[in-house]
């Protein structure tokens, strides 16, 4: 973790960034008269494999889930 002001932060952004993109660094953080404000970190996607069901077994759908589905569909007809 690497810290630098607000003055270094804005002449050296875009070496900062490629700090992160390096790996150099896997987070950096902003500090204003010496105390921490913000923090940059480097940007990881999930594929999608690992998003995609990750409640499953976890909650159980009530029989009676879609009740009320005229009436909630009665809410948004426009007149």
């Amino acid at each position: 973790m690497a810290y630098f002001n607000v003055m270094q932060t804005k002449e050296k952004l875009y070496e900062l960034l490629g700090m992160l993109e390096d790996g150099e660094e896997n987070q950096i953080v902003i500090t204003r008269k010496g105390k921490p404000v913000a923090k940059i970190v480097s940007y990881t996607e999930e594929p999608a494999s690992y998003r995609i069901g990750v409640a499953k077994g976890k909650f159980v759908v009530p029989d009676d889930f879609d009740a009320a589905n005229e009436e909630i569909a009665k809410m948004f007809v426009i007149n």
